[in-house]
């Protein structure tokens, strides 16, 4: 699996080959982002040119550095930090902190080497680095779809087992282009099996029945059986295996503990027999250390600018009901009660739907819709009781009724955005499903997650809708209709 800190394996540069085609791109975008800002810069006439402005050669040194310092990210972060399709709105946001990140190492390298270049033309680097990345992955998509078009190189899997991760998987599979798969169906036990078996443990899914399922999936032209289940030790699950391996198919297995989304499997082998260490979800000392800095830092940036808008909406909500800030008790790092701030919308959520037609009403709902009666924490945010970026704290009440899983999500500081609020998540909705992205973002922190989360976040915003979430489960069903049933 591919670390945080490491460099991929083959078999990651196999999975995630048709990403490095997006690495090429990606690199040919920077190239064409500096010709075009050097074009901007020296040869348009619109600005003034000194009496030994540079050549477009001269910036070769700036160029290599900054091609060399994108394929370090890429591969430091891993493609998965570089997505495409699927999260829009995190995809965008992880361009532009991807390419902030870029030009800062640039121009932080460039300082240190005492070589200074024109800044307008930097100025320019930044935007064009962000349009020719976004460019570059409007043309992948349209790429893979082609190629999804007429099957061309698509990897044809089918997923072992019924259940929500069969569901899960057969989903993202579905999601990503990039991952240039075909969904074939599922294969599933037959109904009635177990009960029929009179044992008190299913049976093998694959007793008496492993040649014929071979030669239906080799009749499918299946290339992939990705098992969405624990792998029994039975001989014919063994058997099984061992015919597709023969007819070419390859054998993948999502791993039991999957669901405790670990922050890094690491692997050891004892003799032949290989081990995995599941590491604790949560943050590393000098993670936190620099999350702490970087809420910080954020915080007392933009305060020029919240500020008076918070002013503003005190004013108004003063005007209203004589009430402004709301204080409720929530839960935060290692279960440790504090106190939240948030404008007090208390009697717009209280009203009746149809309540509402005054200024001051219409202007609450709006507040509450976007979330703005969430402004006041960003003093919880200095104070330390929350971060930027995080699980959303909750009552404790509804902490009181966790399970061990669902208190994982305490060893992290609350936030007052996270992947869960990004996935369109809010208070009423299931804990399972919020806990579930909350050790997911443990699982993938970076600095540059945190900064894609905060501008998603905007997009979120933007794009809510007062409907509710429904069943996020998709159904078990593949691209073509067909599903593969055991005989």
């Amino acid at each position: 699996m591919l670390s945080h800190f490491g460099f991929p394996n083959a078999g990651i540069m196999k999975g995630n080959f048709p990403k490095y085609i997006l690495l090429l791109g990606d690199l040919a975008a920077i190239f064409l982002a500096f010709r075009v800002a050097y074009f901007l810069r020296f040869e348009t006439g619109v600005f003034a040119l000194g009496p030994d402005a540079p050549v477009f050669f001269d910036y070769r040194y700036a160029i290599v550095f900054t091609l060399s310092a994108w394929v370090l990210i890429f591969f430091l972060y891993g493609p998965e930090h570089f997505p495409t399709s699927g999260d829009s709105p995190l995809a965008l946001a992880q361009i532009i902190t991807s390419s902030a990140f870029l030009i800062a190492a640039l121009l932080a390298g460039m300082y240190l080497a005492r070589v200074f270049y024109s800044r307008l033309l930097f100025s320019f680097l930044a935007g064009l680095v962000v349009l020719f990345m976004v460019i570059t992955r409007l043309a992948y998509r349209a790429l893979m779809k082609w190629l999804r078009r007429y099957g061309i190189g698509l990897r044809r899997v089918v997923i072992v087992g019924q259940s929500e991760l069969a569901a899960e998987l057969a989903e993202r599979v579905q999601r990503h282009l990039d991952l240039h798969y075909k969904l074939v169906g599922f294969l599933n036990p037959a109904p009635g099996r177990a009960a029929a078996s009179g044992k008190h443990h299913p049976p093998g899914f694959f007793a008496g029945a492993s040649e014929m399922m071979v030669r239906n999936l080799a009749n499918l032209d299946v290339h992939e059986l990705i098992f969405a289940i624990p792998i029994r030790r039975d001989s014919e699950t063994l058997d099984f295996i061992a015919e597709c391996q023969k007819q070419g198919i390859s054998i993948k297995s999502v791993p039991e503990y999957y669901e405790l989304h670990t922050s890094q499997i690491e692997s050891s082998r004892i003799d032949g027999i290989p081990l995995f260490e599941l590491r604790e979800t949560g943050l590393r000392p000098p993670h936190r250390v620099l999350k702490r800095a970087m809420d910080v830092f954020l915080v007392l940036v933009f305060s020029p600018l919240l500020l008076p808008l918070a002013g503003a909406l005190s004013l108004v909500l003063y005007w209203g009901t004589r009430c402004v800030i709301k204080r409720e008790v929530r839960i935060g790092l290692d279960g440790k009660p504090f106190t939240l701030y948030r404008f007090d919308l208390s009697v717009v959520e209280d009203a009746a739907p149809d309540t509402g037609e005054s200024l001051y009403f219409r202007f609450a709902r709006l507040l509450l819709r976007y979330s703005g009666s969430e402004l006041p924490q960003l003093w919880n945010v200095l104070k330390g009781d929350m971060s930027l970026v995080g699980p959303r704290p909750e009552s404790p009440e509804r902490v009181r009724h966790y399970s061990v899983w669902h208190k994982r999500r305490l060893q992290l500081k609350p936030g007052i955005t996270g992947l869960a609020q990004v996935k369109g998540l809010r208070g009423s909705d299931s804990s399972d499903l919020k806990t579930k992205y909350d050790l997911e973002y443990a699982a993938n922190y970076s600095p540059i997650i945190d900064l894609a989360l905060v501008l998603a976040t905007t997009n979120t915003l933007i794009s809510r809708r007062q409907s509710g979430n429904g069943d996020s489960s998709p159904a078990l069903a593949s691209e073509d209709g067909q599903a593969v049933r055991m005989p």
